[in-house]
Parts: C-alpha cells; structure tokens; sequence
C-alpha cells in the first residue's frame, strides 16, 4: 500500500486529493494551454467531455472540462451562446482544438468564458480529446486509491489515538516512510495538511488528516511557517504515538477555532485550555453561574456580575474590589455574600475564582 512520500504518483492530485484545474497545465502530455485571464484554476475536475453541440448543458453535471472543436461556433454570437449554455452548468474549464475549424482560440469565445469566471484551454492540434479523458480518468483512479489508502491508515491512527489498538499497528507504515526507529511529530488538521518538508504516513479520519512526519527532516512545526488551522504533537517515538496523536488533535481542534496553528504549548494554557472547551461544556457555567447574576441585576438594579468579574479580573480580594468599584468594602462583602447564596460559588476562594472564570469566558464565547 502506497500511504505518501511527500508526491503524488499520477502527478496531479492536490493535498486535498482532488484534481485542479491549474494541475492540467503541469501535464508534459498531453499538452494543454491556459488562453485569456487566470481564472477558475482552483475548480475541481470531475471528468472531460468532448461535444460540438452548441448547448451541451442537458449531458453536464458539473466539473467537466468541455472540450469543443468548435465546429457549430462560427461567429461571435454562436461563442457567445456556447458560454453561456456552458457555464450555466458549473464546468471546470473549457478546451478548444486548435486547428479544425481555428489555428487560435476565437476572442469572443475567450472572453464569454472567462466573464464566468471559467478558465479558457487551447488543446493542440495533435492532442486527441481521448487522451485528455484517459489522463483525467488515470488521475481520478490515482485520487481515489489514494482516499482508500489514507483512510484505511487514518482508521488504525484513530484507534491508536482511542487506546483500541496497540501503535505496533502503524510500524509497518512508518518503518516504510520515515525509517525505523524514527522520531516523529504528529500533525493534524481539520481539511487538508500543507505537505510537509520530507516523508509523511498520511491518514484522514472523522474530517481530520493526520501526518506523522519525521523530526530530522526540515523545520520543526513551530518553525515551518505555516498559517491556518493546524496543530500538532511534541517529537516521540512510535511508543508515545497514542500520547501525540491525542496532543495533535486537540491542538488541531483549538487550531480551528481561533484560526491560526497550535501547538502543545498552547494546550498548557489558560488560554489554550478555555479555548478547547465546547459550547456544551461551556453552557454549565453560563447558565447556573452568570444567569442567575443576570437576573437579579435586572431585577434589582444591583451590580453582582461586574462586582464577580472585578475580582476575578483583579487581585481577588475585598479591599481590591473595592477600589475597583469605588465602594465601600463592606459593599463588596454583602455582594460577594449574595453571589454565593445565589450560585453556591465564593469568587474569593480559589476554586470559586476558576469557576466565574470559565463562567465569563463562556460569556464572551
């Protein structure tokens, strides 16, 4: 099983595992030009499909690269009806053979194409439209070996990660792709990884991709200038795999939700813990803790939640408060007596604090 070597064997396919549109341009054969603006080269491609029909759109499905001699297209408003019949199917690109009925792409055929925002191909003349169908059709069949590959081996990374299977498992992959007894960080994402400096076992499971990447190739993680959502592991051996693949995660799940990557630092963290925290596990706090401070203020025009966000904002103590809230410090002890009758939490005593801390992050969430 061929999990990754950092390429891709069929020369095409994105991190992502699907075919661009921009990658069509890389091929040595057959050959394919870009004519007109750079646009529409990150669609996806699903298929080519030749046709001279003047409106193909009842045989499109979307993502096809429509491949046309141009035989019913000879004026400007026979083009300009083509794009439109074309790109109101949602295709990847559009190709013309040169040399049938036009030595050059038509200008009008262009620029309808390009106006929605579709990418306008030249196919030569000694380019057959049954070779670009096989080379898309070859690639597909690359992607989707691939997809199988990953997520059979994103399936024993889970399991690992759970506690349900022994990191043995993954000895075979990672004795074939980092070498034996290597030393590996483990990175992860939810959508796909940017490819790494080096060899990488790739796995995807439950909308995550995961590499284990080896730690004497390249920069570091933290070093690798990388921006988006991705987290990752300290360095460990294939022992510490279940360890580093939890700390990957969980840093790719914090990752996610501040847009930008983690690591596990960032875990260890006041920070980095509120931040884990899921709207489910935060709703406790808000409702049975800032909720019933809420109510009362309404009520009675008092001021216990910025009294309770003062102390755990400041130095946690009644004199500070005080100061902070320009009162008395008698004030501040009755309302600190009426936060704790109300919640059954005293933001003076440690815990009490950590428990309106997380109360006011859920507020701010």
């Amino acid at each position: 099983m061929d999990i990754s070597d950092g390429g891709d064997s069929a020369g095409g396919a994105d991190p992502q595992g699907e075919l661009r549109v921009a990658q069509l341009l890389t091929w040595d054969g057959p050959r394919v030009e870009l004519v007109g603006r750079e646009v529409g080269l990150d669609r996806v491609v699903r298929w080519a499909l030749p046709t001279d029909l003047l409106d193909p759109s009842p045989y499109l499905r979307g993502g096809e690269v429509v491949l046309t001699s141009g035989i019913s297209m000879r004026d400007a408003a026979s083009q300009e009806a083509f794009a439109r019949a074309v790109c109101a199917a949602r295709p990847a690109a559009v190709g013309f053979a040169l040399g049938v009925v036009s030595h050059t792409v038509p200008a009008a055929l262009t620029r309808a194409v390009n106006a929605c925002d579709v990418a306008m191909l030249s196919v030569p003349p000694a380019v057959a439209f049954v070779e670009i169908t096989r080379r898309i059709a070859a690639e597909q069949q690359s992607r989707a070996t691939q997809e199988r590959a990953r997520a059979e081996v994103g399936a024993l990374m889970d399991m690992v990660r759970r506690g349900h299977a022994s990191p043995i498992v993954l000895r075979e992959h990672i004795d074939g792709t980092l070498g034996e007894a290597a030393s590996m960080w483990v990175l992860a994402a939810r959508g796909p990884l940017p490819d790494p400096d080096g060899a990488a076992v790739r796995g995807t499971t439950g909308g995550l991709s995961i590499s284990l990447v080896a730690t004497g190739l390249g920069a570091g993680p933290d070093r690798a200038g990388w921006h988006g959502p991705i987290g990752w592991s300290g360095p460990v051996s294939i022992a510490g795999l279940p360890g580093a693949l939890r700390e990957a995660t969980a840093a790719a799940a914090l990752a996610s939700r501040v847009g930008e990557p983690r690591g596990p630092r960032d875990l260890a963290t006041w920070e980095g813990l509120i931040e884990r925290l899921t709207p489910d596990q935060l709703a406790p706090f808000r409702d049975h803790v800032l909720a019933p401070l809420r109510a009362y203020d309404a009520r009675h025009r008092t001021h216990l939640l910025e009294t309770a966000e003062r102390i755990c904002d400041g130095a946690a103590t009644l004199q500070a408060a005080a100061d902070d809230l320009f009162v008395h410090i008698n004030t501040v002890r009755k309302r600190v007596a009426r936060i704790e009758a109300l919640t059954g939490i005293n933001p003076l005593e440690p815990r009490g604090r950590a428990a309106f801390l997380v109360a006011l992050a859920a507020r701010r969430d």
